[in-house]
């Protein structure tokens, strides 16, 4: 078990310690690894998955897709106990809030291999975000006060006011598309921030990923789409234009924000993404 201890702003080590008597009882054989903030969990797991079968991530979306990042080569089984803050992708394969519940998934080892998407010079799991979606996860990584969903409301109100529209030029196959947008999105999975449907039409093991532009709209109909996104709808059709592809290259006029499973990257303005299919074989309890 791998513990990032900076996930969900330093909670995610107290609650393995306050479960550790369950884990034990369920799971047997086991061994924590507490990994700090300016460790590289990849090559944390890179090594530890040459001694273990079963590598599993403790935290949120960032610490899955390291420890994803880690195993890309490996023949060890990816396990999630999510206590993170947004757990997005354990959404996905089929894991609750209940911890009890989690680590019986965890136990059954029933897997499935699942897609990972390389952007770039690195790979994530559930999203990439680029805009208004990057700037809302650098603003909810300095929310350390809140939890949950509620560190995103407060993040996207805070884009809100400050996010400004660029200009996405998309390239698939032969054909380039190009678009005056506020977010542009790579969606592997449908959530983000918790409980935003962002992308209803993806599954993480299709071999495609899904492309979702949103249009230049006024800052009131932007505040009007996250609030529908809080409540747990999708986004309306006539905002958005969407795209299924196994490879694109974007380039964006300026430099933009980005988010990789809701961790900030460094701002770019060309990307390279493509799908490494069934590359990880990921302990689920459906999908």
């Amino acid at each position: 078990m791998i513990v990032n201890k900076a996930s969900n702003s330093g909670r995610a080590l107290k609650e393995i310690q306050s479960h550790w008597a369950q884990i034990l009882e369920k799971l047997v054989e086991v061994t924590l690894f507490e990994v700090e903030p300016q460790d590289s969990i990849e090559k944390v797991v890179a090594l530890k998955s040459e001694h273990f079968d079963v590598i599993v991530a403790c935290g949120g979306d960032g610490t899955a897709r390291k420890v994803a990042i880690g195993l890309k080569d490996s023949e060890a089984l990816f396990g999630v106990l999510p206590i993170g803050t947004g757990n997005d992708f354990a959404k996905m394969l089929g894991l609750t809030s209940s911890f009890s519940e989690n680590l019986d998934t965890l136990a059954s080892l029933k897997t499935k291999k699942l897609d990972l998407i390389q952007f770039n010079d690195s790979y994530f799991i559930n999203t990439l975000g680029l805009g208004f979606d990057g700037r809302t996860n650098l603003y909810a990584s300095k929310l350390t006060f809140l939890k949950g969903t509620a560190k995103y409301v407060v993040a996207g109100l805070q884009s809100l006011i400050t996010s400004k529209s660029f200009t996405s030029t998309i390239q698939i196959n032969d054909e380039t598309y190009s678009f005056n947008t506020v977010m542009t999105l790579i969606a592997n999975g449908k959530w983000e921030g918790g409980r935003y449907f962002i992308s209803p039409e993806s599954v993480l093991n299709d071999g495609f990923f899904e492309i979702i532009i949103i249009n230049d709209i006024s800052k009131f109909r932007l505040a009007i789409e996250f609030i529908r996104l809080s409540f747990g709808h999708s986004l309306s059709d006539e905002i958005q234009s969407t795209f299924k592809a196994n490879k694109v290259t974007i380039r964006t006029s300026k430099p933009v924000l980005v988010h990789a499973d809701g961790e900030v990257e460094s701002q770019e303005t060309k990307f390279e993404i493509g799908v490494e299919a069934k590359q990880l074989k990921v302990i689920c309890k459906n999908l």
